[in-house]
């Protein structure tokens, strides 16, 4: 009987950390981050690019918080936008999400009006790493860490 019990503890532990396995679904491919300055003067800011591949097609990204700022991820939002892709022989889906970051010095400097007017998302948790990415997989709210960003050669705009 004490082995029974034993054998079913072990297999319960086996179910459960299965289950904790695969609820890290995704991999990152490239992730990158570019600074960037010029334009309008005064302006600058950081262009990220992450491209995620799940083999899960349950698993859909909703949101990236970086530096303290959460990021909605949205096919037409301006400031998360992502591309989703099928490979037809791995039945993989890619994700390939572009976030701006955009600063103003006149702002900043009380010049100009910010826009207090739209409402972040609260941080849901700390996290080691570059980037933390909340995305839903079987109605369940999961999150993934990014750990580092490649640095581009910064652009500058005249």
């Amino acid at each position: 009987m004490k082995y029974i019990k034993t054998g079913l503890c072990v297999i319960i532990l086996l179910f459960i950390c299965m289950g904790m396995v695969s609820a890290q679904t995704f991999t990152v491919i490239k992730a990158t981050r570019q600074p960037w300055a010029g334009g309008v003067a005064g302006h600058f800011g950081i262009n990220y690019f992450i491209e995620l591949e799940t083999s899960s097609h349950e698993s859909v990204p909703d949101t990236v918080w970086i530096n303290g700022n959460a990021y909605p991820i949205d096919a037409f939002s301006p400031k998360g936008q992502y591309m989703k892709s099928i490979d037809s022989l791995t039945h993989k889906v890619k994700y390939s999400i572009l976030l701006s970051e955009q600063h103003n010095n006149a702002r900043m400097r009380g010049y100009q009006k910010q826009d207090t007017t739209g409402e972040k998302p609260k941080h849901v948790r700390s996290f080691e790493g570059a980037a933390l990415i909340s995305y839903m997989h079987k109605k369940k709210q999961r999150f993934f860490t990014v750990k580092s960003f490649t640095e581009l050669k910064p652009l500058n705009y005249p």
